[in-house]
């Protein structure tokens, strides 16, 4: 049983009396207002204890959001009473007790939300952001949920769930999310957007069967969630042969899944493999370290929506691991229009390919951004990208810019240079490339010759834009104190319209081009 404090309820009443002779349209728009900031947790408070309240006419919500970290206590905060009358044999850590006491109060601040106003109302998205803490909370929590739901006064709901510490590898929060789906059927039903954070599961399938446990998830994001080995003393990618052996892998294979976007970030999975996604449409997998393995990560099958892809890799200083394109996107039929690829420590990963046999896969892109490149590498290799892909719109280039890492200032990506990569025919024109962007902190000029590559191939270029990256990172910020001869770079642009004048006329010289030349310095102004 939640216990409400006292102090809490004199407070609300005697705010509640202030304001009770004011108008019904009044009322409602303070109410409004209050769910609308996020403070559902007032607005259940004060419609408990004011009849006034409760017999308005509320309209349809849009949005209720509860987040569990209101609900918890600062560190000059006291516990609340019932903490002090009750014995334990075993104390709980502060910063768990503080957790499940934060539960238990969101969990009685939903139930009086959801019961104190007229059933006439209608909220059209529930968003909880939970931890996984007593399987009696949680289950109540979804009890509410799917009751709700069931009589139409919750259209949607929206989960954020997270393990109560940030313990790697702790499986016991993944048996504490099958607990709380298999208690709770009634709330998965309902459910259009799942987050997980930091779960880790003894067997894969209770995620693979997610999917199609929940007829309504449009969203599904996993950020640093995994799958425990049987033998956690054996090295993650050995098995006891001494051979490599891959995590499962995340699998959707759900004819009637309405999932639209699949997010995978940091996770230790085996990849993703998308057997029957129809509904797909983005898919965004961040992996952590490119394994040994001759395959890729990720695995697409029958996905017919799937419109933007998002891929992101990081290759290990000893590792000569390379993907090909041809493979991954082997089963995609031309109806990709947006593709990213991020190189995590500015390898690339990516094998030489036939821009012949990905124009299949390519023919309707339209956004290709390549990002976080070696500052050194030969960006040349990409121009098979541009041939595999005849209808691209923008081409942008995004060069990494952390000087506050040792590896930036190590010399640049020598085997995508030495790759045999395929050059485009000296007949090829690209008809519809219309912008071109670039985006590095340090020696803008480094572009000039790629640019002028590719000014020469798009004949129908309309905008080609160079920016001066902009240094968020307080460690870049620091480091450029030990590197002048950078921060010079950077300055060049700012000391006259001399220099920016012989850059443009080094970038244009000799091609032919009507396209429109921008230099963003809006970082140095």
């Amino acid at each position: 049983m939640v216990v409400d404090d006292p102090a809490d309820t004199v407070e609300v009443e005697a705010e509640t009396d202030k304001i009770s002779g004011l108008p019904d349209d009044v009322l409602l728009d303070i109410l409004g207002r209050l769910v609308t900031a996020g403070d559902a947790r007032a607005v259940a408070r004060t419609s408990t204890l004011s009849r006034r309240w409760r017999s308005l006419p509320w309209p349809d919500i849009h949005t209720v959001f509860l987040d569990v970290g209101n609900f918890l206590r600062s560190d000059g905060d006291e516990p609340p009473p019932r903490q002090h009358a009750r014995r334990r044999k075993r104390r709980r850590p502060v910063w768990k007790q503080n957790q499940h006491d934060a539960t238990a109060a969101l969990t009685g601040a939903l139930a009086r939300f959801l019961a104190a106003p007229a059933s006439r109302r209608v909220v059209g998205t529930l968003r909880l952001r939970l931890i996984l803490t007593r399987r009696g909370y949680v289950r109540r929590i979804g009890e509410l949920v799917g009751a709700a739901a069931a009589t139409g006064a919750v259209r949607g709901v929206e989960l954020e769930l997270a393990a109560e510490t940030e313990a790697r590898a702790a499986p016991c929060y993944g048996e504490r999310f099958g607990q709380f789906r298999r208690d709770c059927p009634g709330a998965f039903r309902s459910l259009t957007k799942l987050t997980l954070r930091g779960l880790w599961f003894h067997d894969m399938a209770e995620l693979n069967g997610l999917v199609r446990g929940c007829d309504a998830l449009a969203f599904l994001s996993l950020t640093s969630c995994g799958v425990a080995f049987p033998k956690p003393s054996l090295p993650p990618a050995m098995d006891g042969g001494g051979e490599a052996t891959r995590r499962p892998a995340l699998t959707i294979d759900a004819p009637w899944s309405r999932v639209q976007v699949l997010l995978c970030d940091l996770c230790h999975f085996g990849g993703v493999e998308l057997v029957q996604a129809p509904a797909l449409a983005g898919l965004r997998y961040r992996a952590d370290v490119l394994e040994g393995f001759d395959s890729a990560a990720i695995s697409i099958g029958c996905a017919p929506s799937l419109k933007c892809l998002y891929i992101s890799q990081h290759q290990g200083e000893e590792s000569s691991v390379r993907l090909k394109l041809t493979e991954l996107l082997a089963n995609v039929g031309g109806q990709l229009e947006r593709l990213i690829l991020a190189f995590q420590n500015g390898k690339i990963w990516l094998q030489p390919g036939c821009s012949k046999q990905l124009r299949a896969a390519l023919r309707g892109l339209k956004y290709l951004n390549l990002t976080n490149i070696s500052p050194g590498c030969d960006l040349s290799w990409a121009t098979f990208l541009l041939e595999a892909a005849p209808f691209l719109e923008i081409l942008a280039i995004d060069i990494c810019n952390h000087i506050c890492l040792n590896t930036w200032h190590q010399k640049g990506d020598e085997d995508a240079s030495l790759v045999a990569w395929e050059q485009p025919s000296s007949d090829f024109r690209h008809h519809h490339l219309k912008q071109l962007y670039f985006k590095r902190a340090f020696h803008v000029e480094k572009d000039l010759l790629f640019a002028r590559l590719v000014m020469g191939l798009a004949v129908n270029l309309q905008a080609v834009t160079l920016g001066v990256k902009s240094l968020q990172c307080p460690g870049c910020i620091d480091a450029q104190r030990k590197y002048p001869d950078l921060t010079r770079s950077r300055l060049r642009f700012t000391e006259g319209s001399e220099y920016v004048d012989a850059f443009v006329k080094e970038l244009m010289d000799g091609i032919a081009t009507s396209a429109k030349i921008t230099l963003l310095l809006s970082d140095l102004v």
